[in-house]
């Protein structure tokens, strides 16, 4: 697969990470000493994607600045022969970053809108930046792999409590359906509402994979908080949109509770960090 693009959703206010987010980009936010914007893009770079569209709010500048080159730094680096943080910056811009400023904070489906001159016709990525994946992942891959396969629109999925819905999509299977190689056709999409019967259930994880005609149904409604939901349910009622079930790793920093844990998690597996991470844990566990 080659020159493919994908759109980063990246406009929306961080309401619920303030007050942190009234003066920096939610995308901004470290995880494990990195914002959470580089690790999708390096995500998407493993997966093969060569252009990203990032649609950002107009107070988001700060996005742009951390992608954009630094000179001096880089200098100050070379002179001290820190050749590990050089390409470690290197890795932050080895894909094309094209910058687009969502008005206002209109929604999802609204952010998207905007990247359809970009996409041009094509099939293309679609990511959330409230879920931050491992790097070397294949689910973008795998993805990608189904929709051409299949020519459906294809979104991953995740298990989650039902105490969780309220923060996720959560997915109804078609009925009479059985999942085959873990992907499995989708009826509707119930967009972030507390539900109060059962365990567990399938949630939609920020990943995509669309063809362009999803501009066509989002064009077909009105711009609005529900404008997303509202494509993918109109996708699922043509039976045009199926789920792959993801049980890998992946960290949800939608709340200071996510964050946290996302820290914790990504400084665990950090051979810097582990062990003295851990002793500090067990200590203010014993107290």
């Amino acid at each position: 697969m080659s020159m493919v693009k994908a759109v980063i959703a990246a406009g929306g206010i961080g309401a619920s990470l303030l007050p942190m987010t009234k003066a920096v980009a939610k995308e901004i936010l470290p995880i494990g000493g990195r914002p959470v914007i580089d690790y999708i893009v390096r995500e998407l770079h493993a997966a093969g994607v060569s252009d990203i569209l990032i649609v950002s709010g107009k107070s988001k500048q700060a996005i742009e600045d951390y992608f954009d080159s630094a000179p001096e730094l880089e200098r100050a680096l070379k002179v001290k022969g820190d050749t590990a943080q050089l390409r470690d910056l290197a890795g932050s811009t080895a894909v094309n970053l094209y910058f687009i400023h969502q008005k206002a904070a209109l929604g999802i489906g609204s952010a998207l809108q905007l990247a359809s001159d970009f996409v041009d016709g094509e099939d293309f990525y679609f990511v959330l930046s409230d879920d931050v994946l491992p790097v070397e992942g294949h689910l973008l891959q795998d993805l990608w792999q189904i929709h051409q396969q299949t020519g459906r629109h294809v979104l991953a999925s995740v298990p989650i409590p039902v105490t969780e819905s309220q923060y996720y999509g959560v997915i109804d299977w078609q009925a009479d359906t059985q999942a085959i190689n873990h992907v499995r056709p989708i009826a509707q999409i119930h967009e972030k509402q507390p539900i109060a019967n059962g365990t567990q259930q399938d949630a939609v994880l920020g990943r995509y994979v669309f063809s362009a005609d999803i501009f066509e149904q989002l064009n077909q409604l009105p711009v609005s908080e529900n404008q997303f939901a509202a494509a993918l349910n109109a996708l699922a009622a043509q039976d045009c949109l199926s789920g792959l079930a993801y049980t890998g790793a992946h960290q949800n920093i939608d709340g200071h509770l996510g964050l946290l844990k996302a820290n914790i998690a990504l400084a665990l597996k950090d051979p810097d960090t582990a062990e003295p991470l851990r002793a500090y844990l067990r200590q203010r566990m014993a107290d």
